[in-house]
């Protein structure tokens, strides 16, 4: 192999390294080297460079690496990179023509060219992402979701999908399971790449409706909860547009609105054991009932 080629390789291995280390879930060193083909050695080498270069990578509790970034958050006043990559991608979807948006545009390019290149990386991924679906939607192409992450089966698998939409936030793509044959949604931070399959999709194929939760189903089902206060900065903070049905009232902190299945509202409630009272519907009582019983202790 070539030298050029050599260090093309190793730089797309650190590139690739960072944005593993920048996103979920964290992985073990194991995880790591398989994922980004290098060897214990070469593997422990990249960390240190990182490390050298002012990324340190850190380890959490069981084990998993993740990179510790010296850019401070919670400054109110200050746009974060991902923020700010945000704000970029809707101008280029609306700017058009006019001289004031380019202007602007301008400007947030030059901002992001200040940010530190680990900062940037996952975002940029991201993008990139969002566009090959875009793509894929307006040409009605098939995709193939490379080493997609499911968090339900805690599996990395490669997906076959009819591309649908994409969610306001920007945050999830709406599509068809050619392998399961049902809607899914798919978060897309966690798509490792895209490919574009011969095949197209159906005609006569549009998203069927998603709640909050990102579930579809026959229905709108009405369901009150009352949150404690952790519970209702998680609901929050994982699902943002829940933020219009949370009541605040004397009596405490409530949740009211519809959804179109009990999965994915239930993995909310049965995941905070002790934080949610769940107030109605009885169906819904019912299902967590159901789904406890299959917990083992």
């Amino acid at each position: 192999m070539s030298e050029n080629k050599t260090t093309e390789k190793a730089v797309y291995r650190i590139f690739k390294l960072i944005r593993l280390l920048n996103s979920y879930p964290r992985r073990t060193v194991k995880q790591l080297e398989s994922l980004t083909g290098a060897s214990s050695s070469g593997l422990y080498r990249d960390l240190k460079m990182l490390d050298r270069l002012g990324y340190p990578v850190e380890t959490d509790q069981h084990g998993r690496k993740y990179l510790q970034f010296p850019f401070q958050k919670g400054k109110s006043s200050v746009l974060e990179p991902d923020e700010l990559f945000f704000l970029q991608d809707h101008l280029q979807q609306t700017a058009g023509d006019s001289p004031q948006a380019q202007a602007i545009l301008h400007k947030f390019n030059l901002n992001l060219s200040m940010i530190p290149l680990a900062d940037a990386l996952p975002q940029l991924h991201a993008n990139r992402i969002l566009q090959l679906i875009r793509t894929g939607i307006e040409t009605r192409s098939c995709l193939l979701l490379k080493g997609y992450q499911s968090l339900s089966s805690e599996t990395v698998s490669d997906r076959r999908i009819e591309p649908l939409e994409i969610t306001e936030d920007y945050r999830y793509l709406i599509g068809w399971d050619l392998d399961k044959d049902r809607q899914s949604q798919f978060k897309i931070a966690r798509i490792a790449d895209i490919h574009f399959l011969d095949q197209k999709v159906q005609p006569q194929r549009v998203a069927s409706p998603t709640d909050l939760f990102g579930l579809t189903g026959d229905k709108w089902m009405d369901v009150k909860l009352k949150l404690s206060n952790l519970a209702r900065h998680l609901l929050v903070e994982e699902f943002p547009h829940s933020r219009p049905f949370i009541k605040r009232r004397r009596e405490g902190v409530f949740f009211e609105g519809q959804v179109r299945h009990w999965k994915g509202i239930g993995r909310f409630v049965l995941g905070l054991p002790g934080e949610i009272e769940v107030l109605q519907p009885e169906g819904f009582k019912a299902y967590l009932r159901e789904r406890a019983q299959g917990w083992s202790y």
